[in-house]
Parts: C-alpha cells; sequence; structure tokens
C-alpha cells in the first residue's frame, strides 16, 4: 500500500520506501542510491485479476536493461518496484 510522502520526502530522501507519485501519470516514487525512480503507469488498473497479475509477473520477469541484465531484482530499476508493490509477483 503507497501512502503519501511526508513534506520533508525531498531533503531527507529515506532510500527504497515507496511512496504515491507526485508525477502526473505514476503510481508510485521512490528514491534509491541513483536517484528517484517513478513507477507503474496510472492509466493502467493493477491486480484486478488473478490471471492478470500471473500474467504481467510472467512477462515483466524478461524485462532487460540496457546492458542486458534481468531488472525484475535490480531495486534501481522501475520493474523491481512496480512487480513488488503494485502486482505482488
Amino acid at each position: 500500500m503507497l501512502t503519501n510522502p511526508p513534506a520533508d520526502f525531498k531533503t531527507k530522501k529515506q532510500l527504497y520506501k515507496p511512496y504515491k507519485s507526485d508525477r502526473n501519470g505514476k503510481v508510485g516514487m521512490v528514491y534509491t542510491k541513483k536517484g528517484l525512480i517513478h513507477f507503474g503507469a496510472s492509466d493502467y488498473r493493477q491486480n484486478y485479476s488473478a490471471a492478470a497479475r500471473k500474467n504481467y509477473c510472467s512477462r515483466s520477469a524478461g524485462i532487460k536493461d540496457g546492458s542486458g541484465n534481468l531488472t525484475k531484482n535490480n531495486k534501481e530499476s522501475p520493474n523491481y518496484w512496480s512487480r513488488k508493490v503494485l502486482w505482488n509477483c
């Protein structure tokens, strides 16, 4: 469950704690060692059926970054946070 960020969110920068995004079109945001990451498209409904969750989890498990590494276990990627927070993969 995403919560609203505290007033001092951008100054304290607590790492790896997801909050509701302040960016239009995104669901969540999280500070990582590489900076602020916004994840999840607000136009899509997450977790609306078990079949959709299973399909998304299997499909997103194969997403790779520019170096060819899988992003599903990389805390610095939006795919990781979307899978963890929104889809419970």
